[in-house]
């Protein structure tokens, strides 16, 4: 099942026309969805899971929408989409990007693992 206002190809981004969208699914809905353009990319995460790690904005990111360079992490450790599709586990990846961009975040998750 996926949210109505969930992206899809052809919808529009904070960085032009979608042209790939891939869901992140947690028990039937649609609880984040990575997007790319053909100029960049992202995560959109549903509107009902924007509190938290997800309310984060930044000079790149808002709306629920966190751009794939710096800020994609923040919505992929703070949503754990990790364990959601074990063949797409970026969490290392995304731990990474926390450290070297969003050192309070990564700090906080660091202790908690």
């Amino acid at each position: 099942m996926t949210p109505i206002n969930a992206p899809t190809a052809g919808a529009s981004s904070p960085w032009g026309t979608i042209q790939q969208a891939t869901p992140f699914v947690r028990d039937g809905h649609t609880i984040a969805v990575s997007v790319s353009t053909a100029s960049h990319g992202g995560f959109w995460v549903a509107p009902h899971l924007r509190t938290g790690m997800a309310a984060i904005e930044t000079a790149y990111s808002r709306g629920g929408w966190f751009e794939e360079d710096c800020d994609w992490a923040l919505a992929y450790i703070g949503l754990d989409l990790g364990p959601i599709d074990p063949e797409r586990d970026l969490t290392e990846a995304a731990m990474r990007t926390l450290e070297a961009y969003h050192r309070q975040h990564y700090a906080a998750h660091a202790h908690a693992a």
